[in-house]
């Protein structure tokens, strides 16, 4: 049998009970005026037609690849896509969401141009008819950055996801996401961040992110929702160690907010068990290295007195002070 050409780009998408939003996402993926990708679907034990409508798309169109699997939870049904894929680009798309029609075009092309591992770009959150609704953030300019200035970027929303962004499939070559967690996009940017290296960053809005009733991220609030404490820390850490002692005081300071709303959405008896414990150590722990790197500053607290007031100005405050660090 001759081997089929490898595609220059994979798009991965998990899916598990959207139903209906996912023709509508397979869709958009089809309509790329960038053509040369394959598009893996993991089947992640959905109960629903799910695992029919896969199978119904890839009959359409020889793209589309398929993996059913009993249910391992969106990283493994990533890390499941990861282990196929044959492109020498990685991109992800959560199945109830969509992509503009130049998305892998934009994103290829700013990799291409700077010789980057990766790519960013701009995305809105949309209503049920993927039209904008609710606070925007459009903080992603046309600009290349270090390891260092993404890690400083890590404040802001659109650099603490993962489907906004096109990988170099080196990336993945011993980097996979953590299993059982449901803030693994937070866990997994500070290390695919190092990784890169030199990052392409776009302004264009090219994802379109539905906010979706009972959707993992809008459910009620567990200990698992934990997993975004270990997050944070795990990008102060990264920060830490590339010198980015600059955004310490704000990572730390999102990092406890976090643990804090968690908390007071706990039973008493869930703030008593192990898992609150390891959380209030990262906490600890993150703490005693702002004194030790002298990160906290009056103007580090400036910068979080105005993230208060508005992101869009922190974004700028952000920005600018990455960009004079640049030109140094």
């Amino acid at each position: 049998m001759t081997e089929q050409k490898r595609p220059e780009i994979s798009i991965i998408v998990p899916v598990y009970k959207v139903e209906k939003y996912l023709n509508e996402c397979i869709d958009s993926i089809l309509a790329q005026t960038f053509t040369d990708f394959e598009l893996i679907l993991v089947d992640d034990g959905s109960p629903d037609n799910c695992p029919a409508l896969c199978d119904a798309a890839a009959a359409k169109d020889s793209r589309i690849r398929v993996i059913h699997q009993q249910n391992k939870g969106l990283s493994g049904a990533r890390n499941a896509g990861i282990e196929i894929a044959r492109g020498n680009w990685i991109g992800f798309v959560d199945s109830d969401d969509a992509i503009t029609p130049d998305y892998c075009e934009k994103l290829y092309h700013a990799v291409q141009e700077t010789g980057a591992k990766m790519a960013v770009c701009n995305y809105w959150n949309v209503d049920e008819q993927l039209q904008p609704a609710g606070e925007q953030y459009l903080h992603v300019k046309h600009e290349i950055m270090t390891t260092e200035q993404a890690l400083e970027h890590c404040t802001l929303v659109p650099y603490i996801v993962v489907w906004n962004k096109l990988y170099h499939k080196s990336i993945f070559d011993e980097l996979r996401f953590a299993l059982g967690k449901i803030n693994e996009d937070t866990i997994f940017v500070g290390p695919a961040y190092e990784k890169a290296e030199k990052i392409a960053n776009i302004s264009d809005v090219l994802y379109l992110y539905r906010k979706v009733p009972g959707s993992i991220m809008n459910s009620k609030i567990t200990l698992r929702n934990l997993d975004g404490v270990e997050g944070m820390y795990t990008i102060f850490e990264c920060a830490r160690k590339h010198g980015v002692t600059g955004s310490l005081y704000e990572l730390y300071w999102l990092l406890r907010r976090n643990l804090q709303y968690v908390s007071s959405n706990l039973t008493a008896e869930e703030c008593r068990s192990s898992r609150m414990k390891e959380a209030k150590k990262y906490k600890h722990r993150a703490w005693l290295t702002l004194w030790k790197e002298h990160a906290i500053t009056f103007k580090t607290f400036g910068y979080m007195q105005c993230y208060y007031r508005s992101m869009d100005e922190y974004a700028a405050i952000r920005w600018k002070t990455t960009s004079m660090r640049r030109k140094k």
